[in-house]
């Protein structure tokens, strides 16, 4: 049998968040193009009580849409990033080192380029393999990395310190 009938109000808890990150999947795919990282390793994780969505290995952002319970949270990192989702009142820090954003009625895909800037904070947070390669100087002069296989790049500290508008060397030099 094919056929199938799904009653609404009867959906598993987490229906809701897989709807909203669907939603936003394509916005935080390209964000992730965008730093040279691997847009397929974006993921959503349902759990109990919300869901996680993640970048490889680290934790990008919470996801609570069940009962009268609206919110995102992301890493007390990206606090800053939330600004832009909502008002400083309806903004929390909670336990586990992750600031709430309280939503209201509005669909989360209103928010996809906040989450975005999120998951870029996210990819960011990978850790360094190494302080950097031999175009330290061509990066420095272009004020970012100019490596031609960006996935190799996100390992290295120094494009880190470029995003930061931290310059070492050559003609933008900005540290002594």
């Amino acid at each position: 049998m094919s056929d199938q009938i799904t009653l609404a109000g009867f959906e598993a808890p987490h229906e809701k968040e897989l709807s909203a990150y669907n939603s936003i999947l394509p916005r935080l795919r390209i964000a992730a193009e965008e730093m040279g990282a691997n847009a397929e390793d974006v993921k959503i994780v349902p759990g109990k009580t919300y869901s996680s969505i993640w970048y490889d290995s680290l934790l990008a952002f919470r996801l609570r849409l069940r009962k009268n319970s609206r919110y995102i949270e992301v890493p007390v990192e990206s606090k800053d990033t939330v600004s832009e989702i909502c008002p400083l009142s309806d903004q929390k820090e909670v336990s586990g080192g992750f600031w709430r954003v309280k939503l209201g009625a509005e669909p989360v895909s209103d928010h996809a380029d906040a989450l975005a800037v999120v998951l870029q904070d996210t990819i960011n947070r990978l850790p360094k393999e190494w302080d950097c390669c031999s175009r330290y100087m061509e990066c420095s002069n272009a004020r970012k990395c100019v490596h031609p296989d960006p996935s190799f790049a996100l390992a290295c500290g120094y494009r880190k310190k470029l995003v930061k508008d931290i310059i070492f060397y050559g003609e933008n030099r900005n540290i002594d």
